[in-house]
C-alpha cells in the first residue's frame, strides 16, 4: 500500500488475526504479509492501524491533506486527492489502472462541524460530536475519495433528472450561506440538464447525489467525485460549469495516465469555454469565449503533461514551451467537431461515454479516438491524434485563392509555428464571401498537405481545391468562428489555375438534353469531364474530353443526353497538368412540368408541414434538407404519404435558411425553400 511516511502504522489485521508489515518511510509505502492470496470472486480482509499529522502539501495547488484555521475560533480540513495524494492521510493504491468499488469514510467531529464526502450520508449525534458516514457504491478512482470538514450548512435542493430527483447539497461556511453564494450554486438546476442533453448520457451519480464544498483559499477547485470541492473566491457559472462537466469526463471516465490529463481537463475546459457558452449566453459572449479560448494556446506548448512529478507540473506549469492540457486539449476537441460535423461528433462523444469498460472506468487517447472513427466509415484520425497531443505549437498556413466564376480554387500551404514539428492533419474552415451577398463557410480536411472536401470527400490530390457556389466571391478569411489551431500568415488572390472561367449551359429539346460549355484558360488543360445526377449531389462519369482544341484562350464541348428521368442535374470539371480540377455550375434540366411543393408554416419555429403533389404521393419518397452551403443536414424515407410533418427541434437544424428537396421512384425532383427560426 502506499502510506505518507509521516504517519506511523502501529498495527495490521488480516481477517481480524495480527499480521506482519513493514513501513517503508522513503518510498511512502507498507507491505502487509498474508498468508493465502484469495480466490479471485471471494472477500477479502486487511486492517491497517496509524497515526500522525499528514504533512502539508508541498505545492502551490494546495494538493493533499489541508488543515487551517479560518479564525481565531474555526478552523477547517479539507483534502484534495488529485494527482496523488490520497497517501498523505488514508493507506491507499495511488493508480489509474484499477477503481475501488465501495467506500465507508466514517469521522467523528465536534457536532458544530459538519463533514462533506462522496455518496450518501448518515449523523449519528454522540454526546458532544456527530459521527457522519459517508458511503458511495460507484466505482471510484483513488484521487476521487475526499472529504471536508468546517462550520458548514448545508443549502439543499432537489432536481429531477432521468426520471429521478437528484439531491444537490451544497456545504457552504455558516458565514457564506447567503444569497450570493446561493445563486451560485443554483446555476446547477440549468447547466446540468444542459449536459445532459448535449451528451445524451444522463448525469453519472443519479443514484447518490450531487453538491458542491466550500474550501479556503484561492486554488480553483476540484472534482471530487459526486461532490466538487470549490475555493471560497471560485464559486461562479464557469467554475462550476467546469467541475460538473468533469461528473462525466474525469469521474465517469477517467484518463488512466496523468501524461493525458487533457482527457479530463481538455473535456471540462470545453464544456467550460464552448458547450456552457453557447448553450446558455448570448452568441456574443460564446464567440469572445471561443477566441479567447483559442488565444491561450502558445505557439510552442503541447498536450501531453512530460512531467508528472508534482501537481503544480500536471496543472499549473505556466512555461510557454510546456504543456496545455486544458486549453489546447479543448481545442482538439473543437478541432474534432469540425472535423466530423456535429451530428456524428456529438454521437460519438454518447457511445464513448457509455462504452462497455470504459464507462466508470479507464480512458485512453485510443480508446477516443477508436469512437470518433467509428462515426465514419474508413476514417483514420492516427496522424491527427499524435499530430495534436504529441507535438508543439499549430499550423500556421500561406493560403492563396483563384476567385472563377460561381465557383473558387483555395490552395494551402501549411508549415509548423514550433520549428521541427512537421505537418499536422486539422480541418481547415475557411469563409468565403462578396459584397452581394455570398457568404459561406467551407471546411477543407488538410491530411499532409493533400485536400479533401469534408462534405463530397472529392479531392485533386494536391493542396489544391475548389468549389461550387452560388456567387462569384471576392474574399476568403481563415477560421471564423475560432475552432481551429491555425493561424494565416498572408492570404492572397494568386493564379494558382490557369482558368479565368468555366461555364456549362443546358437546354430541353425533346427528350434530350442539350449541352454546351466553354472554358477560358491561359494554358493547356488535361482534359474536361462532364457529370451527371439524379439528385443533384451525387455525381458519375458521363463524358470526356482528352484531346482539347484551344481557340483565343477558349475551350468548348457540347453533348446531348437523353432524358430517361424527369429532372436530370450536369455539370462539369476541367483538370489542368499537375491534377488540380475547378467544377463548373450544376445546371438542371427537366423533362416535364415542375410541380408546386407546400410547407406550412414558413418561417416555422418547431415543425412543418409538407404537403406532397400526386405525382409524389405513391411508392418510395426520399427527403433531403440542405443548408445554404449545399451541405445535407439530414436524409429522410418515407412511403406512400400525402403530408409530411418534420421536426425541426434537433441539433442539426440551426435557425436559418434550408432547401427541401424531394425524389420520387421515379427520380422526380420537387424543391422549395423554407426558414428555420
Amino acid at each position: 500500500f502506499d502510506l505518507d511516511g509521516a504517519l506511523t502504522i502501529s498495527s495490521a489485521k488480516y481477517h481480524g488475526a495480527a499480521a506482519t508489515f513493514v513501513q517503508d518511510v522513503v518510498k511512502d509505502t507498507f507491505t502487509v504479509v498474508v498468508p493465502n492470496i484469495a480466490v479471485a470472486g471471494t472477500l477479502d480482509s486487511v486492517t491497517v492501524f496509524y497515526s500522525g499529522t499528514p504533512p502539508a502539501p508541498a505545492t502551490s495547488i494546495p494538493s493533499g491533506y489541508n488543515f487551517v484555521t479560518k479564525n481565531s475560533t474555526q478552523k477547517a480540513l479539507f483534502t484534495l486527492g488529485e494527482a496523488f495524494t490520497g497517501h498523505t492521510w488514508w493507506p491507499c493504491k495511488e493508480s489509474l489502472y484499477d477503481k475501488i468499488d465501495s467506500v465507508d469514510l466514517i469521522v467523528t467531529a465536534p457536532n458544530t462541524y459538519k463533514v462533506a464526502a462522496n455518496g450518501l450520508v448518515t449523523e449519528v449525534a454522540s454526546g458532544s460530536n456527530t459521527i457522519t458516514t459517508w458511503k458511495t457504491r460507484y466505482a471510484i478512482a483513488t484521487y476521487g475519495i475526499n472529504f471536508a470538514i468546517a462550520n458548514f450548512q448545508n443549502y439543499q435542493y432537489n432536481m429531477t433528472t432521468g426520471g429521478k430527483t437528484l439531491s444537490v447539497m451544497n456545504y457552504l461556511y455558516a458565514e457564506d450561506n447567503t444569497a450570493t453564494y446561493q445563486n451560485s450554486v443554483n446555476g446547477v438546476q440549468t447547466i446540468l440538464p444542459m449536459f445532459v442533453s448535449v451528451f445524451g448520457v444522463d448525469y453519472p451519480f443519479l443514484d447518490e447525489k450531487y453538491g458542491t464544498t466550500e474550501c479556503t483559499g484561492n486554488w480553483g477547485a476540484l472534482e471530487v467525485q459526486n461532490m466538487t470541492f470549490v475555493a471560497k473566491s471560485s464559486y461562479n457559472a464557469s467554475t462550476l460549469a467546469h467541475e460538473l462537466a468533469h461528473q462525466w469526463f474525469g469521474d465517469m471516465l477517467t484518463t488512466n495516465t496523468w501524461h493525458n490529463i487533457w482527457l479530463n481537463e481538455g473535456f471540462a475546459q470545453y464544456c467550460e469555454s464552448v458547450i456552457y457558452p453557447e448553450n446558455m449566453l448570448s452568441a456574443a459572449t460564446a464567440a469572445t469565449k471561443r477566441q479567447s479560448l483559442k488565444a491561450a494556446v502558445t505557439t510552442t506548448s503541447t498536450t501531453y503533461v512530460t512531467d508528472t512529478s508534482t501537481a503544480d507540473a500536471i496543472f499549473f506549469d505556466g512555461s510557454t514551451t510546456a504543456a496545455q492540457p486544458y486549453n489546447k486539449g479543448a481545442m482538439i476537441l473543437s478541432m474534432l467537431r469540425a472535423w466530423l460535423g456535429d451530428t456524428k461528433f456529438f454521437q460519438a462523444l454518447k457511445n464513448y461515454l457509455n462504452a462497455p469498460g470504459l464507462k466508470y472506468g479507464f480512458t485512453s487517447v485510443d480508446s477516443l479516438q477508436k469512437y470518433m472513427e467509428a462515426t465514419t466509415p474508413g476514417l483514420n484520425l492516427t496522424n491527427f491524434f499524435n499530430d495534436w497531443v504529441m507535438k508543439k505549437g499549430y499550423a500556421k498556413y500561406v493560403i492563396s485563392y483563384a476567385p472563377v466564376n460561381k465557383g473558387i480554387v483555395i490552395q494551402l500551404t501549411q508549415s509548423p509555428t514550433s520549428s521541427g514539428q512537421g505537418y499536422f492533419d486539422m480541418p481547415v474552415p475557411i469563409r468565403i464571401t462578396n459584397g452581394s451577398g455570398l457568404d459561406t463557410t467551407v471546411i477543407i480536411l488538410d491530411k499532409r498537405g493533400v485536400l479533401y472536401n469534408n462534405i463530397t470527400g472529392a479531392t485533386t490530390g494536391t493542396n489544391k481545391i475548389s468549389f461550387l457556389l452560388s456567387q462569384t466571391p471576392s474574399s476568403i478569411s481563415l477560421d471564423p468562428n475560432n475552432v481551429v489551431l491555425a493561424s494565416a500568415t498572408s492570404i492572397g488572390v494568386n493564379a494558382i489555375l490557369p482558368i479565368h472561367e468555366i461555364v456549362l449551359k443546358a437546354a430541353k429539346s425533346a427528350t434530350l438534353a442539350n449541352l454546351n460549355w466553354k472554358i477560358a484558360a491561359d494554358e493547356s488543360l488535361e482534359k474536361v469531364v462532364l457529370e451527371k445526377s439524379a439528385d443533384g449531389i451525387h455525381f458519375t462519369e458521363l463524358k470526356v474530353w482528352n484531346e482539347l482544341v484551344r481557340q483565343d484562350q477558349w475551350y468548348t464541348g457540347t453533348y446531348s443526353d437523353d432524358l430517361r428521368n424527369a429532372i436530370q442535374y450536369y455539370r462539369i470539371s476541367a483538370f489542368d497538368k499537375d491534377g488540380s480540377h475547378l467544377y463548373s455550375n450544376i445546371e438542371k434540366v427537366t423533362a416535364v412540368e415542375a410541380v408546386r411543393l407546400q410547407v406550412k408554416p414558413n418561417p416555422a419555429t418547431d415543425k412543418i408541414t409538407v404537403t406532397i403533389p400526386a405525382s409524389f404521393q405513391d411508392g418510395q419518397l426520399k427527403v433531403i434538407i440542405q443548408n445554404v452551403a449545399g451541405q445535407v443536414v439530414r436524409e429522410l424515407e418515407w412511403k406512400n404519404r400525402n403530408v409530411l410533418q418534420i421536426d425541426l427541434s434537433t441539433r442539426d437544424l440551426s435557425g436559418g435558411l434550408y432547401n427541401l428537396l424531394l425524389i420520387n421512384s421515379n427520380g422526380e425532383q420537387v424543391q422549395t425553400k423554407f426558414i428555420r427560426q
